[in-house]
């Protein structure tokens, strides 16, 4: 067993983080209208600066890319 594998073991860590999608009511439907957005080919980086500047998502540019791309090709 390495290292890794012992302290894996061992770690008991639970994070009680909500997404910033899931924090409330106007957030989900913000995402929901940004995956709307994404199926009507709107820039990824487009959707992402809307949701910071017109819904004060407080993640980063990279962030909500990275989270836009991956909730889109899950439900997709």
């Amino acid at each position: 067993m390495s290292d890794l594998d012992s302290f894996a073991k061992e770690e008991i860590t639970k994070t009680n983080r909500v997404a910033w999608r899931e924090k409330s009511e106007d957030n989900k439907t913000a995402w929901a209208e940004a995956m709307q957005g994404m199926d009507k080919g709107y820039p990824i980086s487009t959707i992402a600066r809307w949701l910071i500047k017109e819904k004060n998502c407080p993640l980063s540019i990279h962030t909500l890319r990275h989270q836009l791309k991956e909730t889109h090709e899950q439900l997709r």
